[in-house]
């Protein structure tokens, strides 16, 4: 899906390209017709590049991650003004009228403020949400429990990583929970990802009766290339122990006992099924998770995590 829309993009660049040069460079100078292309080629060589190598080698890192994030930005704000270029010569019957540049221009200048807030400054916010939820059969020493979710964190995704691991720390902190739950994808593709500052700034998330864990899509290590260096079960096995450092327990496919007061909760973690490894989170899974919920007692107050909302029809039956 993902490369579908970037060759669409492309493409439709490359249309806009033609009319562009059809109708409005054949009149500049050569001097400017070079300084023209020469800004195309900045602000669509970067992503394309990276784009291009990553589909045959395996290419991660925080500066990677960075120049790809400038890159995407800089490829939209080129894809954005040539469509408005387009349409501006299309309004003015072809011709360079001041009041269509200076539209364009202020349309593309809002765009990319636009885009650099979400990239720069959006997405490194946290919103807490805080919702009540009653259950008639809760046990009573269950009662006003307070549990934190979360979820994609992404790590080797985000460039300034950290910042958001302290601050998601601290809101945490802030909130004091019983229990704390994290939905998975924890990573984006690689183990290293947590490195030793994230393990330390993440192991300030605590709660007296536990943090646990789920495995999301991206923790399986499927996006990475299964070598001898680094076979994806080893990939997973090091971002498990990686989380038992920082005191969270990865118990996906399994049910946590958790005691609470003279009361017992049981927590069931189902991990990302394989229908679902390369297809959306939306599609149903058709799974059947049975054998997961055999041996508890029938009673029980079960809660259950997973990381795709496409698996609760499947949980639910």
């Amino acid at each position: 899906m993902f490369v579908t829309i970037i060759l669409t993009l492309l493409a439709f660049c490359t249309l806009a390209e033609v009319f562009i040069h059809r109708a409005l460079l054949r009149t500049l100078s050569h001097r400017r017709r070079v300084v023209y292309y020469t800004a195309t080629a900045i602000c669509t060589l970067p992503y394309l590049t990276i784009f291009t190598l990553g589909r045959i080698v395996d290419l991660h890192s925080p500066t990677v991650a960075t120049i790809s994030s400038i890159g995407i930005v800089l490829l939209l704000i080129n894809i954005t003004w040539k469509t408005l270029v387009t349409l501006g010569i299309i309004i003015g019957g072809l011709t360079r009228k001041r009041w269509v540049v200076i539209l364009s221009i202020s349309l593309a200048a809002a765009t990319t403020l636009t885009i650099f807030y979400g990239t720069l400054w959006e997405r490194y916010q946290l919103r807490t949400t805080h919702v009540e939820i009653t259950f008639e059969n809760l046990p009573e020493g269950a009662d006003g429990l307070r549990v934190v979710q979360f979820g994609d964190l992404h790590i080797g995704l985000t460039p300034r990583k950290h910042l958001i691991l302290e601050r998601l720390a601290t809101e945490v902190e802030r909130l004091q929970p019983d229990l704390v739950i994290d939905c998975g994808d924890m990573i984006n593709s690689r183990h290293s990802e947590v490195d030793s500052l994230s393990v330390e700034i993440l192991s300030r998330i605590t709660a007296p009766l536990g943090v646990y864990t789920v495995m999301g899509n991206h923790d399986l290590g499927i996006y990475v290339r299964d070598t001898l260096s680094l076979p994806r079960e080893e990939n997973r096995r090091l971002l498990r122990e990686r989380q038992s450092e920082m005191g969270w327990h990865n118990i996906t496919d399994s049910t946590a006992v958790i005691p609470v007061g003279v009361d017992t909760l049981y927590l069931t973690a189902i991990g990302y099924p394989k229908g679902l490894k390369r297809g959306s989170h939306g599609v149903n899974a058709n799974e059947d998770y049975t054998h997961l919920f055999e041996g508890l007692p029938e009673e029980a107050f079960n809660m259950v995590i997973a990381h795709s909302p496409a698996m609760w029809n499947d949980i639910l039956n």
